[in-house]
């Protein structure tokens, strides 16, 4: 298993490249395919189970590391590169599922944006981009777009 500071070294070097990221606010933990950012102090006991070590920010898959919507969004003003600022329409569009032709953005993972906050994950291939968003989260989402278009939240 790799050491702490080759995790730290792994994930900032991620955010760094791919977000313009210069630091972490915290100490990166590798469990199982995740890396997490925590600022609990020390190890962990062995033998306790753990489910979060504090929030995901990347998932290890075949094709490298994934970005999570909630590591995103807690790096926030953070992110100086691969924003995609996003209107309304937009966004409604990619909470629903449907894509967005995008030929000006490189391929790879991006921070959605919508009114200057980051709303989570998205991804670009050939010219178009997908939102990576959990399910769930699209849904709160797309009830607070909805309650604000009606005059509420």
């Amino acid at each position: 298993m790799p050491s702490s500071n080759e995790q730290a070294n792994e994930a900032l070097t991620y955010f760094r490249e791919r977000f313009g990221v210069e630091e972490l606010p915290g100490r990166v933990v590798e469990r199982g395919d995740a890396l997490w950012l925590t600022t609990a102090s020390g190890e962990l006991p062995e033998g306790i189970p753990t489910i979060a070590m504090g929030v995901r920010l990347l998932r290890r898959h075949g094709r490298g590391l994934k970005p999570t919507s909630f590591g995103l969004m807690l790096l926030g003003d953070r992110i100086r590169a691969q924003r995609v600022n996003l209107s309304r329409s937009e966004l409604e569009a990619l909470l629903q599922g449907r894509t967005l032709t995008r030929k000006d953005l490189p391929p790879g993972y991006v921070a959605l944006c919508f009114e200057g906050e980051v709303l989570g994950c998205g991804h670009v291939k050939g010219g178009l981009l997908r939102c990576q968003i959990p399910r769930g989260r699209r849904q709160e989402l797309l009830t607070a777009l909805s309650a604000a278009r009606r005059g509420g939240v």
